[in-house]
């Protein structure tokens, strides 16, 4: 099995626990709260949530904004919760969902007006490609926002710096998780902490290593903001 679909199928099996474990975590909730805000969303915006989940940012857009949201994702498991949310929210109209991956987005060019993603980009291995197609199917001064792990865990799985780089993030996501979402969201993390050590390749990078790379996808203005009180967790915006 590859790295691609160990994560895939990790996803999947947290599904029906993620809004009940992640999403009880109030750092989560003011990442998504930052990303929607550096988006600017306006009345009538198209925008794409890449790595919808179950749904949790697709709804602040709509809260925040008259938009139209679409949702791709790879985990039809997700994608299932978000389907019923929406349609027990009445909100079909206002949303579309589309399996999925980050990697390969199939859409055409000058589509949206907003290109947001949230601890998705991270899993995927080449990500200057899937930059340069997020920059190719947003609009002429469209934006990209993207918010994650500042945290660096590249290099050789080996290296006992690589692993405490990685465990000096850890320890404060883990207190989060147990603090806000109990036992059930600590394990979690735990589980996910786990897999950001042993991964081969699906690295997360620092928030200099993502501006470095929109600078490359050829996005412009680009600008970075760490999340107020958690700042091990920043939010980067760009417009192409």
């Amino acid at each position: 099995m590859t790295t691609n679909e160990q994560t895939k199928k990790w996803f999947g099996d947290w599904a029906n626990e993620y809004d009940s474990t992640l999403g009880k975590v109030r750092r989560h909730h003011k990442l998504l709260d930052l990303v929607v805000a550096r988006s600017k969303v306006r009345k009538n915006d198209q925008v794409l949530d890449i790595g919808c989940g179950t749904g949790l940012m697709t709804l602040k857009f709509l809260r925040k904004a008259d938009c139209q949201v679409t949702g791709v994702d790879n985990s039809d498991a997700m994608l299932a919760i978000f389907k019923k949310k929406i349609t027990e929210l009445g909100l079909q109209d206002k949303t579309a969902c589309k399996a999925g991956d980050a990697a390969d987005l199939e859409f055409e060019e000058d589509t949206f007006d907003i290109c947001a993603s949230t601890v998705t980009l991270h899993h995927l291995k080449n990500k200057l490609p899937a930059l340069k197609k997020i920059h190719s199917i947003l609009k002429p001064g469209g934006r990209l926002v993207i918010g994650d792990i500042d945290v660096d865990t590249t290099g050789r799985l080996t290296d006992p710096k690589r692993m405490l780089r990685i465990l000096d993030f850890l320890r404060q996501e883990y207190a989060l998780a147990l603090k806000e979402g109990g036992i059930p969201a600590f394990s979690r993390m735990y589980d996910n902490g786990k897999k950001h050590i042993l991964n081969d390749g699906e690295y997360c990078i620092s928030f200099p290593q993502w501006e470095d790379l929109c600078r490359k996808a050829r996005f412009k203005n680009i600008a970075t903001r760490p999340l107020p009180g958690f700042e091990w967790f920043k939010v980067l915006d760009a417009v192409k």
